[in-house]
């Protein structure tokens, strides 16, 4: 073999010296976690598996002795892998594992942050996010997490709900980042992309996000149950077809003057005889029974059961029992049960049962309120606000020893719901009612809640008015502890014109039967004071779940309490409804049964025009009721109902003013109202409470116990 020996030039010597240098170089820069290695251990120790994994890499590790259990034992085989592949199957992708120089340093795994609810608007470039931050390990809301933008150099903290609202100002950001960090987690950032606008082949700008939103309002529970088959697969065919026509006039769904177009048809006037399914109003539509938009309402929609609109609404809202929006409410909702808002609200939902928003930024009035973030104000008896918190307080006061309440709301504004009564034999007084009010925080462990209530209060009868206004000064003990008091001003009216024996006597009148003064209704105002503890806490992020269930339900139940008005201290009854699921967590149910109002013992007879004649006093009914049931968690509901009480009695009509002449008879029927909450088991056991009117002195409050069978799926 022969060797020939080739004289290079002296520059190209150079270049090929810096070729082989910077190879040699890109070696040992190789990244650790790409090195290749061989694992062949078969029940040894972890500490000596690391050992034997640096030397083969030619790196060290570095972490602490307490970090690991090193006395593990560990099998693994592996040929020819990278340093980091053998590393995920080691260490179970329990640590984290980081580069440095020719290190490899393990650390504990921090846990991450997670957003939530988070909401970007923009108005001329000024932008605003909020949202919540929790931990992404136990979902717990963090406090004194910083929220900050890099670009804009802008920062918050999370308030003690874990909830942050950042403004700023950018021109054309194109990408917005935002970015929470917190001490022991680790760091998350959410990037929002600069919206782009996209107009429709038929340029109608109001309508060009059509192909994504067009076919929401199909897919909820009232969509499915009166969407036709065929208008839902047209609307598949043709998702960015729409057209505008002055009018149209619809017997149900499908038989319309438009036809099967229908649903492509925005209308400045649309009349529903029974109900109607259309693309949208953009003036005035009325409903017999109902209303479905694919796409928006403007400006009045008015049904006797129900609004469904599949985008925005803007204007005015009214409904018999339901409204719904799958985005923003700008206006008014006013239904007799429910309302609810997909998007932001900013307006007004008023409601006898619920009111639900994603973000509200508006007011709230109704039996129980919902969202998920509120920069606005919700009344109730129960307000779950998702960066809000709900205050359990045991006081005593001037009037009343004893005194529950239950805040729910945010510190903007919360509903304060009141039960009270004052424990002693001589001077008893019962009272229940609903109040509002505001904390002032003055640090992290002092805040001021000025708040204003109005009660009923019970001496003998439940006809006395209480108004207070509080200045209450609270200290924080511990995260969900704190102690509370402050001034009162009290005005009490009592309503009668003398006083009981054994009830308290705010007013100071006579005792009856030494004297009977004025027509009642006497008012006494003065300052007092009250004292206690409070629980604060806040409520859990509710999974949402989806809901298509359409099964038939039978139940029967039994009710028992006290009444409203003398002589009817008790209350007995028993139930036997029929029920039906309508998807969205939404149930029709038709009631009807069976109520005892007994006299009390040793209540006085009532006789007529002068004569014996004795008139009994212990009534019955027979309600017969519709209404609707919602469930708001895995298990509890809040209902409500209409419908007519049958008494099975006969009440005295008189034929003129003169109560001397012998009276009439006739049936005994009233319209009734019922509004309660409870929990419904999936073994089909129910327990709750409910508040029944039946007109006139005929009132109560129950505790119910009851069993449903499912009859279908």
């Amino acid at each position: 073999m022969i060797f020939t020996a080739i004289k290079t030039p002296k520059p190209y010597r150079l270049v090929i010296l810096l070729v082989l240098m910077l190879c040699v170089s890109r070696s040992h820069a190789q990244s650790i976690f790409n090195r290749l290695v061989s694992v062949n251990a078969e029940g040894v120790a972890l500490a000596d598996v690391l050992q034997e994994l640096s030397k083969k890499g030619e790196f060290h590790f570095s972490y602490k002795a307490q970090l690991l259990p090193q006395d593990s034992l560990v099998s693994l085989t592996e040929t020819n892998q990278t340093v980091g592949l053998v590393l995920s199957k080691l260490l179970r992708d329990k640590y984290n594992v980081r580069e440095y120089q020719n290190y490899l340093i393990i650390t504990e795994k921090l846990p991450g942050l997670t957003f939530l609810d988070t909401d970007i608007t923009d108005d001329n470039n000024n932008y605003s996010v909020s949202g919540l931050v929790v931990s992404e390990r136990t979902g717990e809301r963090l406090m004194n997490v910083s929220v900050y933008v890099k670009a804009e150099l802008i920062s918050v903290l999370t308030d003690e709900h874990g909830y942050f609202r950042i403004k700023f100002r950018a021109d054309n950001p194109g990408q917005i980042s935002v970015t929470a960090s917190k001490l022991a987690y680790q760091d998350t950032t959410i990037n929002f992309l600069q919206a782009v606008s996209v107009s429709s082949r038929f340029g109608r700008n109001s309508y060009n996000n059509a192909v994504i939103r067009n076919n929401r309002v199909e897919r909820t529970g009232m969509g499915r149950f009166f969407i036709s088959a065929k208008q839902r697969i047209q609307s598949l065919n043709i998702p960015d077809f729409f057209a505008r026509r002055p009018f149209q006039v619809s017997l149900t769904p499908g038989l319309s003057s438009h036809g099967m177009f229908s649903p492509q048809v925005v209308n400045k006037f649309s009349l529903n005889v029974a109900g109607g399914y259309t693309a949208g109003v953009n003036g005035f539509e009325f409903g017999g029974l109902f209303n479905i938009n694919k796409m928006d309402a403007k400006y009045v929609q008015i049904a006797t059961v129900f609004n469904l609109v599949g985008g925005a609404v803007t204007g005015i809202q009214i409904a018999g029992v339901s409204n719904r929006a799958l985005d923003t409410v700008r206006g008014m909702q006013l239904a007799g049960f429910i309302n609810k808002g997909e998007g932001i609200v900013a307006g007004i939902q008023l409601a006898a049962l619920n009111n639900s928003a994603h973000k509200l930024k508006g007011l709230q009035i109704g039996l129980v309120n919902t969202a998920d973030t509120s920069q606005g104000a919700s009344i109730g008896l129960l307000n779950i606000i998702g960066n809000g918190f709900y205050r359990v307080s045991a006081t005593t006061n001037d009037v009343t020893n004893t005194n529950l309440s239950l805040k729910t709301g945010t510190h903007g504004f919360y509903s304060d719901l009141l039960i009270g009564t004052n424990i002693s034999p001589e001077n008893k007084l019962h009272s229940f009612g609903l109040g509002i009010g505001h904390d002032f925080m003055l640090g992290d462990k002092f805040y001021i809640s000025a708040g204003a209530a109005y009660q009923f209060a019970y001496t003998g009868l439940w006809d006395d008015r209480w108004f207070q206004f509080k200045t209450l000064l609270n200290l924080q003990l511990s995260k969900h502890v704190s102690v509370l008091a402050g001034p009162v001003f009290h005005s009490y009216n009592h309503s009668g014109s003398f006083h009981l024996d054994g009830y308290k006597n705010i007013t100071r009148i006579p005792d009856y039967p030494d004297q009977v003064i004025g027509d009642g209704h006497q008012t006494r105002s003065w300052i007092g004071w009250e004292a206690g503890l409070a629980f604060n806490s806040v409520f859990k992020p509710m999974k949402k779940t989806v809901d298509n269930s359409r099964a038939w339900y039978l139940g029967a139940a039994v009710t028992a309490g006290p009444g409203w008005d003398d002589p009817y201290s008790k209350v007995y009854g028993a139930e036997l409804f029929v029920q039906r699921d309508l998807g969205e967590h939404l149930s029709a149910v038709i009631t009807t049964g069976y109520t005892y109002f007994p006299v009390d013992k040793g209540y006085p007879p009532i006789f007529g025009n002068g004569s014996n004649e004795v008139y009994d006093v212990s009534h019955s009914m027979i309600p017969l009721k519709f209404g609707v049931r919602l469930r708001t968690g895995t298990a509890f509901y809040i209902s409500g109902d209409v419908g007519v009480a049958f008494g099975l009695f006969s009440q005295p009509v008189f034929s003129s003013f003169d109560m001397s002449t012998r009276p009439g008879y006739r049936p005994y029927r009233a319209s009734m109202i019922s509004a309660g909450a409870g929990f419904s088991f999936p073994g089909g056991l129910e327990t709750g409470v409910k508040f029944e009117d039946y007109g006139y002195y005929y009132k109560e409050f129950a505790l119910r116990l009851g069993y449903r069978l499912k009859l279908s799926r």
